[in-house]
């Protein structure tokens, strides 16, 4: 009978020991079932990027806009978490046969809420939502006739929700590389009917962590 106390009793201290954690195990032994699990609880990334965005209308050109943003991280393992944050976003686009083949220029101040999944310690593959709120647009010839600039009145356009799905890969320490898909879809508000409420097309982003996510977190 005390064979048997004392084996279930090294079960339940095995069970205990693994549920500290690697971190913890670490700390105190220098060894866990997987020492190289560690990962940053939270992380922060700044990134500028492209936008080659077009409209889904015939009569429209893609265009280069550009944009910056700021990403708070949290991951609840080391290959699951979530994102959120904010970006200025700006999408180009030509009209071709339309108001003088002038171009649209729209900036939006965009607000991201995703998954985020690590197949390895640099490789990132992230799906989400996006509310982008409007800020303004301007076309690149015809001026507004009450303003006299070249801004859109505020009607013309309005916020709008989207989806995006990333892959992004860590090149060097802190920096990474990644493409974008996303797609606009807003409220046709406008009452000349030929500016377009509906987006999509492919970001590329240059981005890099605050903290290095192939450096081990200090422990206390």
């Amino acid at each position: 009978m005390l064979r048997v106390y004392l084996f279930l009793a090294l079960i339940l201290t095995g069970f205990l020991s693994f549920s500290q954690g690697n971190k913890n195990l670490y700390k105190q032994y220098r060894t866990g079932p997987d020492p190289d699990s560690f990962y940053h609880l939270w992380n922060y990334s700044l990134y500028g990027r492209l936008n080659w965005m077009n409209s889904d209308q015939d009569y429209t050109k893609n265009g280069m806009g550009k944009g910056v943003g700021f990403v708070v991280q949290k991951l609840e393992s080391k290959t699951f978490g979530f994102s959120t944050g904010f970006e200025f976003n700006e999408i180009r686009y030509q009209y071709d046969g339309f108001l003088e083949n002038s171009s649209d220029s729209i900036n939006w101040l965009s607000f991201p809420l995703s998954i985020r999944l690590y197949p390895s310690r640099k490789l990132l593959f992230e799906v989400g939502l996006k509310y982008h709120y409007f800020l303004n647009a301007k076309n690149s010839t015809i001026n507004n006739l009450i303003t006299g600039s070249l801004k859109y009145p505020k009607e013309f356009f309005g916020n709008t929700f989207g989806t995006f799905i990333t892959i992004q890969y860590q090149v060097w320490k802190r920096l990474n590389i990644g493409f974008q898909y996303q797609y606009m879809k807003g409220k046709s508000i406008n009452s000349s009917g030929v500016q377009p409420s509906v987006f999509d097309g492919l970001t590329l982003t240059f981005g890099a962590f605050i903290k290095n996510p192939m450096k081990r977190p200090e422990l206390n």
